[in-house]
């Protein structure tokens, strides 16, 4: 199952950000699970792809995470819901939809362009 984006904005990392997740809710009921390892492979205002190594059942239960990771050396935290999954070698993609408000998209927004427009001045 995959996940139609057709967002005007998503930024594709060259090489990807750690970071950590934590699932925030498993089934609608609130739960404070260990932090686990993810990467950052593309991020939009309204959500974000991860690779990990950690598999979550997310076609049999509706699981919400807390993710969080550096840009610009500002923290950033993200909490979504899985609503794609996708395995690859030993590791799993995921498909994340943000529950941004406007403001914390124009953040990531700023902070994206920012981002780029280091790497673009550094290439």
């Amino acid at each position: 199952m995959h996940f139609k984006r057709e967002e005007p904005f998503r930024f594709l990392f060259e090489t990807p950000i750690v970071g950590t997740f934590s699932i925030a809710k498993y089934d609608n009921k609130e739960i404070d699970s260990k932090p686990g390892p993810l990467s950052v492979i593309d991020l939009s205002p309204k959500g974000i792809k991860i690779i990990t190594p950690l598999d979550l059942p997310i076609f049999n239960h509706q699981i919400q995470l807390k993710i969080s990771f550096y840009l610009n050396e500002k923290p950033i935290h993200i909490t979504g819901l899985c609503v794609w999954k996708e395995k690859r070698h030993t590791e799993y993609l995921y498909g994340i939809e943000a529950f941004n408000d406007v403001e914390e998209q124009a953040i990531l927004i700023t902070e994206l362009k920012t981002y780029a427009k280091k790497k673009r001045d550094t290439q």
